[in-house]
């Protein structure tokens, strides 16, 4: 029987995602992960093939944690008004989760994926589909009158939020009184 692992894939990417909050996805190096998660740079290529394997992990990682809080706030949504709490998560998970916020909103998804294997890609694209795909149910469900439903809702709910955070980041975490913010805009962008 082998020795148990001392460093699991999570701790791995949650060193990955600090690093790259400091230094940004193109500073990220794996022995900078490596000594972040102090463990050796060889239990990282034992569990990764590539640098480009583990950065995009961690954006997967950041953008399923968004994507699961951000479908639950918007499935529960039953009115429009309700809906625009999907527009907070943004803030909310970027205050909560710096590190995966930064990854998220401060940085372009490419720059995680272009060095990724094609299988990390299409996960990734299948985050991003998964989401897409809510707003769309929404917007038939909210707004079935409306022909530019999903438009809306997508500039609202995801966009103005993105922008508005986008500015803190990642030097520091979005104020809360950014909320009101963020939720004033998705209603105009809305029309209510």
């Amino acid at each position: 029987m082998g020795r148990p692992a001392q460093f699991t894939d999570q701790d791995l990417i949650a060193a990955t995602s600090r690093v790259i909050a400091r230094l940004g996805p193109g500073q990220a190096t794996v022995a900078l992960i490596a000594e972040e998660a102090k463990a050796p740079v060889g239990s990282v290529y034992h569990r990764y093939p590539s640098k480009g394997a583990l950065l995009a992990e961690a954006w997967i990682a950041a953008a399923a944690r968004f994507g699961a809080q951000f479908r639950s706030s918007l499935a529960q949504a039953k009115t429009v008004e309700a809906a625009l709490e999907a527009a907070l998560v943004t803030p909310r998970f970027a205050r909560e989760d710096h590190a995966g916020g930064v990854l998220l909103f401060a940085h372009r998804r490419d720059d995680f994926l272009d060095e990724a294997p094609e299988e990390s890609r299409a996960r990734a694209t299948r985050e991003t589909s998964d989401v897409l795909h809510n707003i769309a149910e929404a917007a038939k469900r909210l707004m079935p009158r409306d022909p530019r439903g999903r438009e809306k809702l997508a500039v609202a709910l995801l966009g103005l939020p993105y922008g508005a955070v986008r500015i803190f980041l990642p030097q520091a975490v979005p104020p809360p009184g950014l909320d009101g913010t963020i939720r004033a805009a998705a209603r105009a962008a809305l029309g209510h």
